[in-house]
């Protein structure tokens, strides 16, 4: 049972791909076609296309679940690798595809953006909060010996630049329906970081040293609360490049001591492994003015997106 509320959840967070709080664009109620139009929507659907790396450390899940009398509660955390752009975990795989927004706003099963709030900030990125409706009855799409009746709203989170996206997607709620004619009942939390874009695929490079700053998305795993924070990295030397991340959130430090001085190949810069202080990232666009990355330690999930200061 437990296999299969996580393979529900992930066909869920399948539809919620992307999206940080803000809001100039509310979304009528008719429908999503203005978003297909609006320019930073376009903008990143360049990105998707031209996307050579995505990144998600691990799928966080809290749930409780009632069936045959009995209830159960626990909390999974589940490893997910990644290649070029495919992600596998708990035996299925996801490709960032570049119809995914056109999937989103034309489906072909009841999968529909119910409001998308965007905003525009200073620094270049923009921000986006969206919530995704998906009717019950498609999970039988997928899972065809599950009769879903309610499930998780579906929520996402996220920034882009010119060069890469960071963000969450998110599901959390009641769910009800049978699974081989045996009724099921039960609550959801869960948290699925992600990471994507045309990476540089080269070390910055000059004199002197380098800072990029931005934004981080983060989830605590024993509470899921979502929180937005800061992100930073540093470079102290250009001519010895190796970096420094850190994620502050509500004026609490929560970077790791393995996050320092990281050594850079090809833009890109790892540590750890998923539960076990985690962080990896690259460096985006010819000029390495973006770098995105993703998180995942014992008390922290999430992912983040920087822009090298003093760039456009």
């Amino acid at each position: 049972m437990k296999a299969l509320i996580v393979m529900t959840l992930l066909t869920l967070l399948a539809g919620c791909g992307g999206g940080s709080g803000g809001g100039d664009v509310p979304m009528p109620d008719e429908g999503a076609m203005p978003l297909a139009s609006d320019p930073r929507v376009i903008r990143l659907k360049g990105i998707v296309e031209r996307t050579e790396v995505l990144l998600v450390p691990a799928v966080h899940v809290s749930y409780a679940i009632s069936a045959l009398g009995e209830t159960n509660a626990e909390t999974v955390s589940q490893h997910v690798t990644c290649s070029g752009r495919t992600c596998t975990g708990l035996g299925l795989s996801f490709e960032l595809t570049d119809s995914i927004f056109t999937d989103l706003i034309d489906p072909d099963i009841g999968i529909s953006i119910s409001e998308a709030n965007l905003q525009s900030r200073g620094d270049g990125f923009t921000t986006a909060a969206i919530q995704v409706d998906m009717e019950a009855s498609d999970i039988g799409v997928v899972l065809p010996e599950v009769t879903i009746v309610e499930i998780p709203e579906g929520l996402g989170y996220g920034i882009w630049g010119e060069h890469g996206m960071a963000g969450l997607a998110i599901a959390e709620g009641p769910y009800s329906g049978r699974v081989n004619d045996i009724p099921f009942s039960g609550d959801l939390k869960a948290a699925i970081p992600f990471a994507f874009g045309d990476v540089s695929g080269s070390n910055p490079e000059g004199v002197g040293g380098a800072t990029w700053t931005g934004i981080a998305e983060v989830i605590a795993i024993r509470t899921f609360r979502r929180q937005a924070g800061i992100a930073s990295l540093t470079i102290a030397d250009l001519t010895q490049p190796a970096v420094s991340v850190g994620i502050d959130v509500a004026g609490n430090p929560i970077g790791k001591p393995e996050w320092t001085e990281m050594p850079l190949a090809d833009g890109h810069f790892m540590v750890g492994a998923a539960g076990d202080n985690y962080l990896e990232g690259n460096f985006h666009g010819v000029d390495h003015s973006e770098a995105y990355g993703v998180f995942d330690t014992d008390n922290f999930t999430g992912s983040f997106a920087a822009k090298q200061e003093g760039s456009e």
